[in-house]
Parts: C-alpha cells; sequence; structure tokens
C-alpha cells in the first residue's frame, strides 16, 4: 500500500539542513555565551584589580573573535533557511503537480482550480515557516535552556533550576491558547482559498457576468467574502497578540526574577560582581528559544492549515483506473489500428452510462467520423482512446493490444490531437507550435500554418510567428485559436489524428484547405474526425453515428442518406441537406 504523506514527509528533503541550522544556532548561543562570560571576567578582574593590559587584550580578541564567529554562523543559518525553504518548496510543488498528473482529470474531483492554485502558490510558501523556523526552534527551546542551566549551574545552582523551572511557563502558555489557535487559524486559511478561488472564478467568467448581468451582483459577493476574510485576519491578529503578550510577561517576569537572584546572592557574598553580571545579562537568553517558538508557531498555524489542503490533494487515493495507468508499460509497434470491443463507460457509479456496448474499428489510411447529438459521447470516446479515462466494461486495443496494457505517454506520443477547448499558452505563436515540435524549422512551420489556414493570417502580423499571446490567447479570434490548434497537430505528425470539432470556428474557405489536408495526410494516419458541422465529414471513409450512447449507423455520407435514419435526420436538423451532396 502506498504510505501517506504527512506533514513531516513534505520535508524530507530538507533534513540535512534542517540539522545543519540547529548546529549553526547552538554555536550562535555558544558565542553568547562565551561573550558574556568574557564581560563577567572583566568585571571581576576590575573589581579585584587583577587586570592586566595583557589580559585586557587578550579578552578584547576572544571577544572580537566571538563576535566575528557569531556573524559568521548567523550567515550559515540564515543560508540554511534560505535552503530549506527551496528544496520544501520546490518539493512540495513537483509532488502536488505529480499528483494531479497521477490523477489526470480525476483532480477536478478534489478542488476547484481556484484552490488548487493557492494551494499551490501561497498555501506550499506557508511550509517555509514551519520546516525554517518552527522545527529547528523546537530543537533549540529545548538545548540551549539546558546547555544555559548547565553552565549557571557552576556559578550558583538555584539561579540556574529557578530559570529552568520558569521557563517552562512558556509552553504551557502556548499550550492553553494552542486549540483558540489553530482553530482561528484553520477558519482564516480556509477563508482566504475561498476568496481567492471565488475571486479567480469571477475574472475568467467576467465575459459571462457582464452578457447576463450579474457584475453587480457578484462584485456585492466578493465584498461579502473579503469582509468575512477581513474579520478572519483580525480575529488571527487578536489571537497572536493575546499569545504573545502571555509570553512576553512571561519571559519578562522570569529575567526579572533572575536578575533579583542575582542581587540577592551578590549581597550574601554567594557570587561575585562579575558573576552576578552574567546571571543578568543571560536570564533572558533563558527564556528566548522558547519565546521565539511561540511567536515562529503562530506563524506556522498559517502553514499547518495549508498544509491540510496541500495534503488534501497529495492523499488522494486515484482510482483502479489510474492505477491501471501507472502500471502500463506495453509498446505499440507500428499498427495503429483502433478497436472497441463492447465498450461501456460512465463518469460516476451513481450516474448513467455515456456509452452502451459500443462497437466499431479505426483503420489506418482512413479518415473516420464520429458524429451524432450533444452528449451522445462523441467527445468521450475521444478521452478514452487517450486513456484520460478508462472504460467501465469492454475493451480497446490498438495494433491488438488491449488498450489498458499501453503506457498512457506512450499512446499520446503517438497521438496529435484537436480538442474542443483548444489552449493556447501566454507566449508566441512559434513557442505554441514548438510544443509539438520543439526542433522544427521555420519552412515546416510556415508550412503547416499554410496547411491549417493560418498562413495569411501569421504573415500580416508584423512579428510573424514570434507575435506574442495573451493568456488563453484572448487576443485571438476563435477561429484563429481552432487554425494555430489543427497546425500544432499536423506539426506533432503523430500516426493518430483525433480531431475534436475542427472547422467548428473555421470559415468556408479555410475549412475546404483544411479538408484537403487532412485528405492528403490521412492516407497514412487513424484519422478519427469528431463533428457536430455535418459537411464537415461528407467525404470521410466512414461516418459512425452515436445515439444516446450507441452506434446507431455506419457507412459513407451517402449510404447514410439513402437509409433514412438517425445521419438524415441529423442532416435535416441543420439545413444542410442538399441534392448536390447526395450526387
Amino acid at each position: 500500500m502506498k504510505e501517506k504523506h504527512t506533514i513531516f514527509s513534505l520535508g524530507k528533503a530538507s533534513k540535512s539542513w534542517i540539522a545543519f541550522a540547529i548546529i549553526a544556532h547552538l554555536f550562535i548561543a555558544a558565542t553568547t555565551v562565551v561573550f558574556f562570560d568574557r564581560i563577567g571576567y572583566v568585571v571581576d578582574a576590575l573589581m579585584t584589580h587583577v587586570l592586566t593590559k595583557k589580559t585586557f587584550i587578550e579578552t578584547v580578541n576572544i571577544m572580537f573573535l566571538v563576535f566575528l564567529s557569531r556573524l559568521i554562523f548567523s550567515w550559515l543559518a540564515n543560508r540554511s533557511v534560505y535552503e530549506i525553504s527551496t528544496k520544501v518548496k520546490a518539493g512540495a510543488r513537483d509532488k502536488i503537480y505529480s499528483k494531479i498528473l497521477e490523477l489526470e482529470l480525476e483532480y477536478r474531483d478534489v478542488k476547484k482550480t481556484g484552490s488548487i492554485a493557492t494551494t499551490t502558490v501561497e498555501g506550499v510558501e506557508q511550509l517555509e515557516s514551519i520546516f525554517g523556523l518552527v522545527i529547528p526552534q523546537a530543537f533549540l527551546s529545548l538545548l540551549i535552556p539546558l546547555g544555559l542551566y548547565f553552565y549557571l549551574r557552576r556559578l550558583n545552582s538555584s539561579i540556574a533550576l529557578t530559570l529552568l523551572v520558569l521557563v517552562i511557563f512558556i509552553p504551557i502558555s502556548i499550550m492553553m491558547v494552542r486549540a483558540w489557535i489553530k482553530k482561528v487559524t484553520k477558519a482564516h486559511w480556509f477563508s482566504y482559498e475561498n476568496l481567492h478561488a471565488f475571486y479567480l472564478d469571477s475574472l475568467q467568467g467576467i465575459t459571462t457576468l457582464k452578457t447576463f448581468g450579474l457584475v453587480g451582483k457578484r462584485m456585492e459577493e466578493i465584498g461579502k467574502r473579503s469582509e468575512n476574510f477581513r474579520k478572519r485576519t483580525m480575529e488571527l491578529l487578536q489571537t497572536n497578540l493575546t499569545s504573545n503578550l502571555s509570553m512576553d510577561i512571561i519571559a519578562m517576569c522570569g529575567t526579572a526574577v533572575g536578575i533579583m537572584l542575582a542581587i540577592r546572592y551578590t549581597q550574601s557574598g554567594d557570587l561575585t560582581i562579575g558573576a552576578a553580571t552574567i546571571v543578568v545579562l543571560l536570564s533572558y537568553e533563558f527564556f528566548r528559544p522558547l519565546r521565539l517558538l511561540g511567536s515562529y508557531t503562530h506563524i506556522a498555524m498559517q502553514g499547518i492549515a495549508a498544509s491540510k489542503s496541500i495534503l488534501e490533494i497529495l492523499n488522494k487515493d486515484p482510482s483502479k483506473h489510474a492505477l491501471s495507468r501507472m502500471t502500463s508499460k506495453a509498446k505499440l509497434d507500428g499498427n495503429f489500428d483502433i478497436v472497441f470491443k463492447n465498450v461501456e463507460f460512465s463518469y460516476g457509479q451513481d450516474r448513467n452510462p455515456v456509452l452502451k456496448s459500443v462497437n466499431f474499428e479505426l483503420k489506418t489510411g482512413q479518415i473516420t467520423a464520429l458524429v451524432g447529438e450533444s452528449g451522445c459521447g462523441k467527445t468521450t470516446v475521444a478521452n478514452l482512446i487517450t486513456r484520460f479515462y478508462e472504460p467501465s466494461a469492454g475493451e480497446i486495443t490498438i495494433g491488438g493490444k488491449p488498450l489498458h496494457t499501453i503506457d498512457p505517454i506512450e499512446i499520446r506520443n503517438n497521438i496529435s490531437m484537436v480538442s474542443q477547448r483548444t489552449y493556447l499558452f501566454h507566449g508566441s505563436i512559434r513557442e505554441n507550435l514548438l510544443i509539438a515540435k520543439p526542433d522544427a524549422t521555420d519552412d515546416e512551420l510556415y508550412e503547416t500554418c499554410r496547411k491549417a489556414g493560418i498562413l495569411d493570417f501569421v504573415n500580416s502580423l508584423p512579428q510573424k510567428l514570434d507575435a506574442s499571446l495573451v493568456e488563453q490567447a484572448k487576443n485571438l479570434s476563435s477561429g484563429q485559436i481552432q487554425r494555430i490548434s489543427i497546425a500544432r497537430a499536423l506539426l506533432k505528425n503523430a500516426p493518430i489524428l483525433i480531431l475534436d470539432e475542427p472547422t467548428s470556428n473555421v470559415d468556408a474557405e479555410n475549412e475546404e484547405k483544411i479538408q484537403a489536408t487532412l485528405q492528403e495526410i490521412a492516407r497514412t494516419k487513424t484519422t478519427l474526425v469528431i463533428a457536430h458541422r455535418l459537411r464537415t465529414v461528407r467525404d470521410a471513409h466512414k461516418i459512425i453515428t452515436l445515439q444516446k450512447g450507441k452506434v446507431a449507423e455506419v457507412g459513407t455520407h451517402k449510404d447514410l442518406l439513402d437509409k433514412k435514419g438517425v445521419y438524415a435526420n441529423l442532416i435535416r436538423t441543420q439545413n444542410q441537406f442538399e441534392p448536390v451532396i447526395v450526387n
């Protein structure tokens, strides 16, 4: 069984740096003790008139070296925190991204996209406080007071023991408010996460909101959520302030007790003036480590709340289908005929099947069209071939090999696909095309653009292929986006070509160009065209008509028209039945 991730497993890669940070801080504490010890020595030497020029210079040199060492170890401690932060954040983001790749389309069942974005960016940032501050400080909070106790015991065991006992009150105060802080911090983080997700959703859907006149209502809701986040933030600040105040009172009172005891034992003759000076200087150092731990813990509470969101993603159990994808290792051997045998599929156990006992074959060298009313399962077929989903029953084969035995990466490396929802990345046209073939030459890029009917548009741009695309290519029309996507698929030149509504946003002239290109390249490829605009598939070698998740008809355009069945009704509904087409 796969090991579950915990908050500590997120920091495995930084263990050595955490140890290094602890050691560096221990040396810093040691330099502090040595520095104060020399001050005490000088005070006693002055009081007893035994301080010579030589011993004074030696003491000053020691104190200077100690000061210099402290600077070096402080730099090393800061460096270690930086390395811890870098490794923890990089490792956590790699794990999250790998998990999403593992879950594939199932990750949408875990969280909303906005929440995942918040978790991956802001949530991971919060981990730094846990591993860079809290964990090292937890060790230091135990080791430094113990070390100071053994040092001060040689001066006065009663003072050392008293200070050590008083230190314990700081963790007690932390524990008393821990549940309160944890509750408030958790509410604060999830309020922030929900606000971010809602705001991102509003930005992405701004056109729809404007169209339906809902901008004002949406802004009102954003205002309510922002106000809720403000209240949660103020509650968090209040809890932190209360806890910090209680720790400060304990630290100050403890320090005062140490000073008073030093004065008392000095008056009784049990402490020298120099020893008393050391006690006074070191009294607060007893409380500083735990005081810092308390402060860091408050900061880390945000990271702990965020880590729950991170672990929710990382510990989601993949479905049996996802596990099947991870264990598939078979390779394709050059035969790319695709066969569906009694395939059934449902998007959930409690939902009606999308595909019901579907049987058909996609032959290499032919264009096979898949048509049918919206929701009949056409896009699902494409997702099954690419193994984004697995069939609930039946079998799909490529070249005679069961699809579930073939490595998904191997399958996708051999598929060029244009989906309904084309995504172009922020960057240039060239960069988006080179995704398909990183080493493509300019001649190849321009030729592919010509085949996709986008060459005239590219040449009309001042920067041509290097023209910039904004986020989601919103500076292009839907038709231009579609044609760039087609060009990218053609450039990949994979043996299997899947086009889901390839010409839905393309004008008639470019549609004819693309159709001619498809006829040309289909001679050597296994080509599947999914279409609503039925005139785009009339030249297909075979048309498969789906109805309510089942194969209703299979044949050529003319054959299916002659049957006057489902396909003919679809043509009639779209007002595309023309006598010239029948002939």
